[in-house]
């Protein structure tokens, strides 16, 4: 299983994750599994839409897939 993109919207941020919301579902997502975040993490605050890339296993876990 390798990187799948997702196309979101950041609602929140902590320390170590970011709370996305795909138009179906939110979730949690640590920071430490987003391989690539355009527009982000380093962008203040970090909200709004954005296409992060986790891997499968963790998409499919959160139901994003």
């Amino acid at each position: 299983m390798g990187n799948i993109e997702i196309e979101c919207e950041v609602r929140a941020v902590t320390a170590s994750a970011i709370k996305i919301h795909d138009g179906k579902r939110e979730a949690w997502i640590p920071k430490s599994q987003v391989s690539d975040w355009t527009d982000g993490p380093d962008d203040a605050p970090g909200l709004g839409t954005t296409s992060i890339f986790v891997p499968e296993w963790l998409a499919i876990e959160k139901g994003l897939v």
